[in-house]
């Protein structure tokens, strides 16, 4: 799995978009699950999450669970359908943020309670009774698929791709190896000399 708090803050909406896409990349090619926090994203951002799950603030309490292509139409059942030439997304932290004058926070997390949570506490209570694999086993069981390896990415490329990045980086700025060379060795000299 993999856990990313907010990884477009500060990012203009075309970096941020490629960011988004990347990660999605990554999630697709190497088959891990990705977690992306993220706050008023852009339209051609948002499409391209999965699943969508949407908290109210203050505090934070489910109020949608779900596809992300589905959401615009859970919010056109409830009455809050939106509105044309506007973010989606937008809307949903309008709706969903309570204290704005949209807020209609309280309906949506019952409208939640009501019909999305009986299923998802179905699922759960299901996983948890029926005999499950361990971490391990897992593991096994994708090493297999992606190799006889448990992870991904062998250590030997992993670190092939480590480094060669970092020699990139020293030969873009070859005073950051001069310097931790060069520095000791006066220090040392100065030193010796005193």
């Amino acid at each position: 799995m993999l856990f990313c708090d907010e990884p477009t803050s500060g990012l203009s909406a075309t970096d941020a978009e490629l960011c988004v896409k990347t990660l999605r990349t990554v999630a697709k090619r190497l088959g891990v699950l990705c977690f992306v926090v993220i706050h008023q994203p852009r339209n051609e951002v948002a499409q391209l999450f999965d699943s969508l799950v949407l908290l109210t603030s203050n505090p934070g309490r489910m109020a949608y669970n779900g596809p992300m292509v589905g959401a615009k139409h859970y919010f056109a059942e409830r009455e809050c359908a939106v509105p044309v030439n506007v973010n989606p997304t937008d809307h949903y932290l309008d709706v969903l943020t309570p204290g704005t004058r949209q807020d209609r926070s309280d309906e949506f997390v019952a409208a939640f309670a009501k019909a999305q949570k009986p299923g998802i506490d179905a699922q759960v209570s299901e996983a948890l009774v029926s005999p499950n694999q361990t971490v391990e086993e897992m593991l096994q069981d994708y090493g297999e698929q992606v190799g006889k390896r448990p992870y991904a990415v062998g250590f030997c490329k992993q670190l092939a791709t480590v480094l060669r990045r970092k020699v990139r980086l020293l030969l873009r700025n070859p005073m950051s190896l001069a310097l931790p060379l060069v520095v000791p060795m006066l220090q040392g000299c100065i030193t010796g000399f005193m």
